[in-house]
């Protein structure tokens, strides 16, 4: 396959009949000329070194020169943007708990950076299966959606950390649900889900979300980490973690909730051991299932082409210099212009090229940065590489990638927003929509991501990945725009009952002085001032509790309150 990096260049060509249509004309008002001098059959012999076809022969020569000097300056490019390639395997995610209680260190060193060692081992072994990355805390967030890009996901396994899920707590329940919604469409048999947890389940029945996951085609394994004594949490500041009542907590390994996860799920259940982990296991069961084809995309650099037009051309120009006009003579006034034209053209074209090229080398040395998960380094040659030539396409592209693995994600999706418009294929900016999509989606941007994959979609439609991510996005915009309309609600009858609150004080405030009003003030003695206070406070405490039970009426338990 050929790219043309530079189209614009090749206009060039349109103007070579142009030059064979002057160069006749020239020919044709020489002949008027001669003719006033006399027959052209009588003045022929007295011009023996006149040749016709030579000056058509370096016309032509010269007009070959300037085509392959043009398609040079338009970079020919061999290889593929996109290559697409046909492979078997099957889909895994991982569900990996990030909450506080992994913070334990009855393994080394600690539950979370086991778990992330075994899976980064895993990914180093993968050759055709597709894998996807959980984590789950209180929430559950797709952190990596399914691929074969086994570089992106371990540089997204190490940015985990118990702080990537800001809310604590253990939904087994919703990673499973999450999970669900993340693996393709079209696999109904090639689907496994593996979670990582130790067990401590505090958010949701995971048991019914594992039934419904096996009802969908999607098996659960559960892999437990973690010691049946327990370990207290420790913290980032030294202390060790505390629970409401200020005791010390201690986390266990609940093997019970794991295997009645596995058992409806149709899967194993694995207790991960410090020198085996367990995973690699369950790895060749899931590799067991039916494996399924699908597309793999793997974006690969351009080889430049455009020094061997350039060779051509210089070819083309010397014979055409070296070829004389007349016969047996060489090098006049019109063939020393040429030759200034021809290395005029030559080096301007190469400097051009070299122009065009500035970026090339950093996007390289990017490219190679990349690939050995230095992203920061890949970042500063990205822009480099911008720096030198603004619009360059590859540069934004590979630059918001990297951004987004960084976890820039609004700055990712601000430097890809023209790239999609400027692309020329379907593919690439049904790919480059997509992937805005996804920049806007892991910074929830929901509104912004859900206009992206309709974007990629109208490219190409049949893209199943895109439509679920769409799925997904309009999903969560609707349980955003449901929690924002129940929290103003709270907040107006919240507002409400304060006022009535408010107006009722006013009214016995009143009351009470129109009866000040009506009566003499009688003696009141210490003791019964210290009733009346005393009943007054009561008073207030009633309203305040009576306040208090109709929030609670309205007010929803989400979460049990434990921050492990």
């Amino acid at each position: 396959m050929i790219q043309i990096a530079q189209p614009q260049y090749l206009w060039i060509i349109a103007t070579l009949p142009l030059l064979f249509v002057l160069y006749g004309l020239y020919r044709s008002y020489g002949k008027r000329m001669l003719k006033k001098f006399g027959d052209l059959r009588l003045l022929k012999p007295l011009m023996p070194t006149v040749s016709p076809r030579r000056g058509w022969l370096k016309i032509s020569l010269f007009a070959l020169g300037l085509l392959f000097f043009a398609l040079g300056l338009a970079r020919p490019q061999t290889g593929a943007r996109v290559k697409e390639m046909k492979r078997t395997g099957v889909e895994i995610i991982i569900a990996l708990d990030v909450s506080n209680s992994m913070l334990a260190e009855d393994y080394s060193p600690n539950r979370l950076e086991r778990a992330k060692l075994a899976v980064s081992r895993l990914v180093d072994n993968l050759g055709r299966d597709r894998i996807g990355l959980i984590i789950f805390a209180g929430e559950a967030f797709v952190q990596l959606p399914v691929t074969t890009d086994y570089v992106s996901a371990k540089v997204f396994l190490n940015t985990i950390n118990t702080g990537s899920v800001p809310r604590q707590g253990t939904a087994i329940g919703q990673a499973i649900v999450t999970a669900i919604r993340s693996f393709s469409l079209d696999a109904p048999h090639s689907r496994a889900l593996v979670i990582i947890s130790d067990g401590e389940n505090h958010e949701d029945d995971p048991v019914v979300a594992a039934k419904e996951a096996a009802g969908q085609g999607v098996t659960v394994h559960c892999i437990g980490i973690g010691s049946e004594t327990g370990k207290p949490i420790p913290m980032a500041d030294g202390l060790l973690l505390k629970d409401e009542e200020g005791n010390t907590v201690v986390t266990k390994l609940d093997e019970k909730t794991l295997i009645d996860v596995a058992a409806a799920g149709g899967g194993l259940y694995v207790r991960a051991g410090n020198s085996d982990f367990g995973l690699q296991g369950i790895i060749d069961e899931v590799r067991k299932m039916d494996e399924q084809e699908f597309q793999s995309v793997i974006f690969e650099d351009f080889n430049e082409q455009y020094m061997y037009f350039f060779g051509i051309a210089l070819f083309f120009f010397l014979l055409e210099v070296w070829i004389g006009e007349r016969k047996g003579r060489r090098f006049k006034s019109f063939d020393i212009f040429t030759k200034t034209v021809v290395c005029f053209l030559v080096f301007t074209g190469f400097s051009m090229t070299a122009a065009a090229q500035a970026d090339k080398k950093d996007i390289r040395a990017g490219n190679k940065a990349f690939r050995k998960d230095n992203l920061e380094k890949a970042l500063l040659d990205y822009q480099r590489a911008i720096t030198k030539d603004t619009t360059s396409l590859k540069a934004r592209y590979n630059m918001a990638n990297a951004l987004h693995l960084t976890g820039n994600h609004q700055q990712a999706a601000t430097v890809m927003q023209t790239v999609p418009d400027s692309l020329q294929k379907v593919t690439q900016k049904a790919d480059a929509w997509h992937n805005s999509g996804n920049f806007h989606l892991s910074d929830q941007e929901y509104l912004q991501s859900i206009e992206a994959y309709k974007n990629s979609l109208r490219q190409r439609p049949e893209d199943m990945e895109t439509k679920a991510n769409l799925a997904y996005a309009q999903k969560m915009l609707q349980n955003q725009q449901d929690q924002d309309q129940s929290q103003d609600q709270d907040q107006d009858k919240d507002q409400n009952q304060d006022q009535d609150q408010d107006q009722d004080q006013d009214q016995d405030q009143d009351q009470d002085k129109d009866q000040d009003q009506n009566q003499d003030p009688p003696a009141i003695t210490p003791q019964a001032a210290q009733q009346i206070l005393e009943a007054m406070q009561q008073k207030e405490r009633e309203t305040q509790e009576k306040i208090q039970k109709e929030k609670a009426k309205i007010a929803v338990p989400v979460r049990s309150g434990k921050n492990w």
